[in-house]
Formats: C-alpha cells, sequence, structure tokens
C-alpha cells in the first residue's frame, strides 16, 4: 500500500483517476490495518488513523485541488479566446476548398472532350500536375526577379541620396529635400522585411544607412535654421509655415518649436537679463516687473495673429512659449522676489510683492483671453503633407530646451525618426506645460504666500513706532489719552489694510497667519501703552516725579479742597481716568473692528462651502486663473485650522459671535487693571501715608513703661480711635465725597469687573464681571470703586501694617488696638467691605491672656493671625 511518501499532490491525481470511488482511494491511502482475530466482532470501533499520515494527505489534496483550479482556470481561458475565431477558421477553411475545387475543375476542364463521358484516365491528372508546377515556377521566378529589382532600384537609390539631398540643399529646395529624406526614411522598415534577414543582421545592415539620413538631415536643419531664425524674427508667417513643414517632413517638429520658442522669447529674456545687468537696486523691481509683463502681453497679443497659421495647436503652441520663456529667466523671478526682503525696504516689500502679485495676475487674466481667442476662433488644422511623420500617430518625446541637432531614434511604430532625440522636444500635445504655464506662473509667490503671516507682522511692526520708554514723559493727562486715541487710529487703519492684502494676495486661505498677525500685532500696541504706564508708576515708587508742566493742577471743586491730595496726585487721578476713556474707546474700535474681520472671514468660509456643494473637484480654487488657485489649495496654507477657523466663524449653532482676537481683549483688560491699580494706589496714598507711621507709635511703648499711681484710679489709655486710625478712617469716609464728582465719567465703569471680584494682596483682580462696564448704573460703579478701595486698605492694613507691631503686653494696649480696628471696621462695612481678617485681629487681639494660650494650643493654634498676636501679647516663649 502506499505510504504517506507517495502522498503528494501529482500522486494524488494519479491514484484518484486509478480508483473506482473516493472511498476506496481513501482507504488505500490511509493503509488502514485489519481488524484483530482477538477482537469482538461485535466491536464498530473505527481503524487508528495516523495523525502525520492525515496531515500529509490533507496538504496534498489542497495543492492538487488548488493546481487543478488554476489549470481549469487557463483551459477556459484558452478556450475562450479561441472560440470567437474558431468559426472565422472553419469559414476560411471552407472557402479554401471551394476554391481549390473550383480551380481544379478548371484545369481538368480543357483536357477532357465534351462528348466524352470517360472518367479522367491517371495521364490526365500528370499533365496537370506538370502544368501546376510550372505555373508556381514561373510565379516565383517573377517573384524573385520583382524583389531582385526592388533591391536594385534601393541601393541606386541609397547610392544617390547624399548627391541629391547635397544638391538639393545648394538650391536650397529645401522642401524637395526634405520630401527626399522622408521616402527615404519609409523604405527602411520595407526593406527589412522583404530582405527575410534576422533582426540582429537586419540592424547591421540598416544601421549605416540610418547614420546616413541622421547626417543628412543634421545639415538640412543647419541650411534651414538661419532662414528660420530670419523668418520668425521678421514674422513672415508663410515662410514659417513652410519650414514647419519641411520639419514634420523629417520628423524634428519638436526642433522647430525650440527654434520658433527660442526666437520669439528672445527680446524677452534680454529684457529680463538687461534691466538686471544694469546693477540698479532690489526695489526697481517693483518698477520693472509690470512693464516686463506688459512687454511679454505684447508679444502675446501679436503671436494669436500668427501662429493658427503656422501650428496645427496654436492655443497649445501659445501656452508652451508662455511656459518656456518663464523657464529660462535668469536670475529666476523667485530669487528677485526674495531679494526685496534683503534690501532696505525690509519688511515693507511685502507690499511690492503683493503689487507684483496684483500685475501677474493681471497679466494671466490677459493671457487667458488671448488663449480663449486662439480656442474659439475655430482656425481649421494645418494639414500635414503626404509624408508626414505625423500620420503615424504621435511620437512619445520628453521635453527639451535646447537648439540643436541630435542623432535619430526609432518610433513607436518601428520607423526611424530622422535626426529625432528622445530627449529634445516640446512636441504639440505633449507634455504639462501647455496646462501648467499659469501655475509656473505663479510659483515664485507660493512661498510668500505661505509666509504670510509672518510677513505681514513683521510689515506691522515696522508701519507703527510703539510707545516705549520715550512717551514715558508723554503719559500725561489729556495728551497722553489724545496719543493713546490717535495712535489706535494707526493701528486700526493699518489692521484694515492687512485684511485688503490678504485677500489679494491669498484670498483668504492665510486667514489663520492673518488673524494671529492681528491679534498679536493690536496686542503689542496695547502691551506697549500697558507697559509705559507700569514703568511710570515704578518711577513714581522711587521718589521721581516726571515732569507735571502740562498738568492741571487745580482741583476744579471746592469740597475737595481739604482732602489729603497733592497737585501731583490730582494729576495722576486725571491721568488714569483719561486714560481709561481711552481704553473704552480703543475697545469700542477694536469691536467694530472685530466685526468687520468676522465678516470678511464669513464670506471666504462661504466660498469655501460654496466650492464645496458646487460639485466639480469640490476645491476652493479663487484667482486670475485656476493654476493659481490650485496652488494655494495643494499648499501648506489649505490646512484643517483653516477649516476649524472658517467653520467656527460660519456655524450657525454659535449664540454669540466667536471672539477672533482673544489676545487683544487680554491686552486691554490688562491695561484697564493697569490704570485701576494707579488710581487706587493714588487715591490711598494718603492713608498708606498716615499708617506707616502706624505700628512704631509712641504710645505702645509708652503703655508699657507707665505705672499706675497709688489709690488713683485714673486710666491710662482712652478707648476712643488713635489719630491716625482717626485720620485713616475720614479718609476713607471722604472717599464717596471724591466719587460724587467722577460719578458721571464712563471711565470709572471701563472693565470693572476686576474691581468687583476683590483684589488680592498684591492688587490682582479677581474673577472677572462685566467686561466694559455698560451693566452697571453710575452708583453700582461708585460701590465697586468703594468697596474695592475698602478692601485694598483692609489689606494693606492686616498685611503690611499690624504685623509689623512687635508687642502688645500691657492689658491697656490690646484694648487701645481694638479700638482701632473696631472703628475701622465699622467704616469698611459701611464702604461694603466685609470685615475678614481684619474682623480676626480684632478677636485674637480682644483676648485674654489666659484664654489666647488656651486658643494656641486649641484647633486655631496654626492660624497665622493668631502667632502673631500671641507673639505681640507675649503668650509663646
Amino acid at each position: 500500500m502506499a505510504s504517506t511518501a507517495t502522498v503528494t499532490a501529482s500522486a494524488v491525481v494519479e491514484q484518484l483517476d486509478g480508483s473506482p470511488d473516493v472511498l476506496t482511494w481513501l482507504n488505500t491511502v490511509l493503509n488502514a490495518p485489519e481488524a484483530s482475530p482477538s477482537s469482538s466482532p461485535s466491536t464498530d470501533s473505527p481503524p487508528a488513523i495516523h495523525a502525520p499520515t492525515l496531515d500529509t494527505l490533507v496538504t496534498a489534496t489542497s495543492i492538487a485541488a488548488q493546481s487543478t483550479s488554476a489549470t481549469l482556470e487557463h483551459t477556459i481561458d484558452d478556450i475562450a479566446r479561441a472560440a470567437p475565431r474558431l468559426a472565422y477558421d472553419l469559414h476560411f477553411t471552407r472557402d479554401g476548398a471551394l476554391a481549390l475545387r473550383t480551380v481544379l475543375a478548371q484545369c481538368l476542364w480543357p483536357s477532357q472532350p465534351r462528348s466524352s463521358a470517360t472518367p479522367v484516365t491517371s495521364g490526365q491528372f500528370d499533365a496537370t500536375t506538370q502544368t501546376l508546377e510550372r505555373l508556381q515556377y514561373l510565379d516565383t521566378l517573377k517573384t524573385r526577379m520583382e524583389a531582385a529589382r526592388d533591391v536594385l532600384r534601393e541601393a541606386e537609390s541609397w547610392g544617390a541620396l547624399e548627391a541629391e539631398v547635397t544638391a538639393l540643399l545648394a538650391e536650397k529646395a529645401y522642401a524637395r529635400a526634405a520630401s527626399r529624406l522622408s521616402a527615404s526614411a519609409r523604405l527602411i522598415p520595407a526593406s527589412a522585411r522583404t530582405t527575410g534577414l534576422s533582426t540582429t543582421s537586419s540592424g547591421a545592415v540598416h544601421e549605416p544607412r540610418r547614420s546616413l539620413l541622421t547626417s543628412l538631415a543634421n545639415q538640412l536643419e543647419a541650411a534651414v535654421s538661419p532662414d528660420l531664425v530670419r523668418a520668425v524674427t521678421a514674422c513672415d508667417v508663410e515662410s514659417c509655415r513652410s519650414f514647419y513643414a519641411i520639419f514634420v517632413d523629417i520628423e524634428r517638429e519638436g526642433e522647430f518649436r525650440n527654434y520658433y520658442y527660442g526666437t520669439r522669447r528672445s527680446v524677452i529674456v534680454e529684457m529680463w537679463v538687461g534691466e538686471k545687468s544694469e546693477r540698479e537696486p532690489p526695489q526697481a523691481l517693483s518698477a520693472f516687473y509690470p512693464s516686463f509683463l506688459s512687454s511679454f502681453l505684447i508679444m502675446l497679443e501679436g503671436e494669436r495673429a500668427g501662429l493658427p497659421s503656422i501650428f496645427p495647436d496654436p492655443e497649445r503652441t501659445l501656452s508652451t512659449l508662455i511656459y518656456t520663456t518663464l523657464g529660462v529667466l535668469t536670475p529666476p523671478p523667485s530669487q528677485r522676489l526674495a531679494a526685496l526682503f534683503h534690501g532696505g525696504s525690509g519688511a515693507a516689500a511685502l507690499k511690492d510683492v503683493v503689487k507684483l502679485f496684483q500685475a501677474t495676475e493681471e497679466f494671466a487674466r490677459s493671457a487667458e483671453r488671448i488663449l480663449e481667442k486662439l480656442r474659439v476662433s475655430g482656425h481649421p488644422l494645418l494639414s500635414a503633407p503626404p509624408s508626414s511623420s505625423l500620420s503615424d500617430g504621435k511620437r512619445s518625446r520628453r521635453r527639451s530646451m535646447r537648439m540643436s541637432m541630435s542623432w535619430r531614434s526609432v518610433s513607436s511604430s518601428g520607423r526611424p525618426v530622422i535626426g529625432s532625440t528622445g530627449s529634445t522636444n516640446a512636441v504639440s500635445g505633449g507634455g504639462d506645460e501647455g496646462t501648467e504655464w499659469d501655475q509656473y506662473l505663479f510659483q515664485p509667490f507660493l512661498d510668500f504666500q505661505v509666509d504670510f503671516g509672518v510677513l505681514e507682522r513683521r510689515l506691522l511692526d515696522e508701519t507703527l513706532e510703539f510707545p516705549a520708554s520715550d512717551v514715558l514723559g508723554d503719559l500725561d493727562g489729556d495728551r497722553a489719552a489724545r496719543a493713546m486715541r490717535e495712535r489706535a487710529i494707526d493701528v486700526f487703519s493699518a489692521a484694515e489694510e492687512s485684511i485688503e492684502r490678504c485677500l489679494s494676495f491669498t484670498h483668504g486661505y492665510a486667514s489663520i497667519g492673518l488673524v494671529q498677525a492681528l491679534d498679536d500685532f493690536i496686542s503689542a500696541f496695547v502691551e506697549a501703552w500697558t507697559s509705559s504706564v507700569s514703568d511710570l508708576a515704578d518711577v513714581e515708587r522711587l521718589g521721581v516725579r516726571p515732569s507735571l508742566e502740562s498738568l492741571s493742577t487745580a482741583v476744579d471743586d471746592e469740597d475737595l479742597a481739604d482732602l489729603d491730595y497733592t497737585s501731583h496726585d490730582w494729576a495722576h487721578i486725571q491721568r488714569a481716568l483719561h486714560l481709561l476713556a481711552a481704553a473704552r474707546a480703543v475697545k469700542e474700535r477694536l469691536g467694530v473692528f472685530e466685526t468687520r474681520l468676522r465678516n470678511w472671514v464669513g464670506q471666504v468660509s462661504m466660498a469655501f462651502r460654496s466650492a464645496l456643494e458646487g460639485g466639480g473637484t469640490g476645491v476652493y480654487t479663487p484667482g486670475a486663473t485656476k493654476g493659481e488657485g490650485m496652488l494655494l489649495a495643494q499648499s501648506s496654507l489649505n490646512s484643517m485650522e483653516l477649516r476649524e477657523l472658517l467653520t467656527r466663524v460660519a456655524s450657525p449653532s454659535q449664540t454669540t459671535s466667536p471672539i477672533l482676537l482673544p489676545g487683544a481683549h487680554s491686552a486691554l483688560k490688562a491695561f484697564a487693571r493697569t490704570n485701576q491699580r494707579t488710581l487706587q494706589r493714588v487715591l490711598l496714598s494718603p492713608l498708606y501715608v498716615h499708617l506707616a507711621s502706624y505700628p512704631s507709635l509712641p504710645l505702645w511703648s509708652a503703655a508699657r513703661t507707665q505705672e499706675p499711681i497709688p489709690g488713683v484710679a485714673v486710666p491710662t489709655f482712652s478707648l476712643s480711635p488713635s489719630e491716625i486710625v482717626h485720620r485713616v478712617g475720614d479718609g476713607l469716609l471722604n472717599l464717596p465725597r471724591l466719587f460724587e464728582v467722577y460719578a458721571e465719567d464712563d471711565a470709572l465703569g471701563f472693565e470693572i469687573g476686576g474691581l468687583a471680584g476683590g483684589v488680592s494682596g498684591d492688587g490682582a483682580e479677581g474673577s472677572a464681571g462685566e467686561g466694559d462696564g455698560q451693566g452697571y448704573s453710575p452708583e453700582a460703579v461708585t460701590a465697586t470703586w468703594l468697596s474695592s478701595l475698602g478692601r485694598a486698605t483692609v489689606v494693606h492694613l492686616t498685611k503690611d501694617i499690624l504685623p509689623q507691631i512687635k508687642v502688645l503686653k500691657h492689658r491697656m494696649v490690646p484694648k487701645q488696638l481694638s479700638a482701632d480696628l473696631g472703628y475701622l471696621s465699622t467704616i469698611v462695612r459701611a464702604l461694603g467691605v466685609e470685615e475678614g481678617e481684619l474682623e480676626r485681629w480684632k478677636t485674637y487681639v480682644e483676648m485674654k491672656d489666659d484664654g489666647g494660650r488656651v486658643a494656641l494650643t486649641s484647633e486655631d493654634g496654626g492660624d497665622k493671625i493668631l502667632t502673631l498676636v500671641a507673639r505681640m501679647r507675649g503668650w509663646t516663649a
């Protein structure tokens, strides 16, 4: 029986063919053992099967099935391919048999008597056979003699070819010479078929002829090229058309186009190179480039009249002329555009680049109109001569700019292309220059479009001089506010110009970079003023007083003359209010500008959505030509961030308009906070001056050293507020009078949300409320300011003043301090301030010594205020 070694794919197929059924074959392969005699006859257990044998059988069966399936598929394919031709072959065989029977009947008919009815003898068949053999011999002889005649004629033709072409060139009969070369070129494949030589020997025989054709074609091209250049230069359409036919005959149409393109663009190229050689500064490009494009356009307009009479595809020819002209400009336009930014103009060169881009768009629109006129003019295609190689199909050639003679290669149809090469040609209908001339035209601007955001930010920074340290002395009252308003007008005017530049230069694709540049620009403007205000405040804290000649130091209201403010303080109050009013005006202008920016981005979003819903490619391709738009659509500007911005602006689910310039809004808030802190510091400065000496009052030490008089119960201290605290309280109570004068000033309500949210120890605002203060009444604004000033006073007292008191050991000293704190607590409550830490100070100071020590050991022992009071009262060692 078969072993596991014989279970292979081929063995499976052979054994299946030799077995009566599958079950028999399977038992044979598995080599199942016979039942043991000792086994019970009633046992029905199956025989044991070896696992390796079964695995091998499964693998071989699978391989055999796959092999059989593949063979069956090949057989079906062969039958499917042969079946359609089977009927034709049978029909052809039938026609041949009928034709043979007819010929045999005609041959046998003359040898039989008309009246004889006897059958044909064997001698008659022999005579017929001899006649047929003779006819075959004569036919073979005729065929060979004709072949010999053709060979002799071909040899004579090739032998006289060089002399004939040379003579025709001497006579300047270029058209006849081209026709002669074309006819000789067509003989090469026909001769190769009649000689019956192999491919290798055929190549050896015809290689000299190919070399001769190439050499003669080079001579013809060299002879024709001077006249061709003159004809193209003189715009002689008839001569150019005849020369075109000559080059088509010798299958050098691409070389003719190279001559034509090179000659026609020479004036434009010389104009470009000549301007550069004059060593003018790079800025001259802004004046030269439009005139260069104008001259280029005049040349194209002149070509529109002559191209249809010369070329069969004038539209493609003109677009290729544009493409090749732009390709040979040296230095390339991109390099000259980049040189603008390295010149003296700096970032302002972006304006020149945008103007040049607009001039290029106008050129592209005009060129597109010229091409459209060629497209719709309906000029009939120029008919090629009968010997033209164009009748044999298109040639697959690569583009080349050079104008030189070249070696010949074999065309796709097997015919030799006279003197052509695979590397020289701008043949019509081939290459991409016919459809990508506009992309090539706008390609130099693409890098600047991609970097528009960065370039625009640099331009904006150079457009305006921001206030810095040199403006520090100008921040005086109304003059500073007026300067800020005037500069804001310039800032937003420059921002408006940025939107126009982005629209004309990138058609909205650089919206992300534009929004970021505008946000940074406006933020930098406001931050510069914020920094100037902060620097001035720092200078004042150092005791350096700037000039106040331009400030009015008089107090308009006589009721305020008794307040503890110097003329310098009044000047700073007026300055802070004027700057807050200016910031309010800037924010209003920012809101108007942001609305316009949002509307503009919405229009861009609508254009993108219309392109997506309008079918076609679904890509937004703006610009003068489709190629310009495709460059932008395929660049990194068309990013996911841009789509998110457009979707966010155009989303109908937005309940409020999205904020596009968050940095500018934050900068304005910071500017308002800085001025508010400055105003707050000035308003509270007399109180802070009084409180500065409070920790070192003599009464603290006097209270400790004085001894009571025996027998006399005279209190050492009065429980009325101390003089300093009384003055501080009077100052706080005078604040409402001050705000009654300025209650109607809208500047106090600007960005008041920070004041309403509370002030920390360092003056930083809490949570923001209403941004511009329009939701507050004058009474609410006054109350918010008074509450803020009260909190600031409490913070200053509890954080900076009270911790400086060294001792409170005498029993009467804590009572005096408690009285002072209680007095201040009552006043700040009237201003709308919760006592907070002030009340905790008062509570701990009033404690008795035993109670204080107990409190230190309780859960409140970690309280910082309790620790300070314990140190002052001597509760700790």
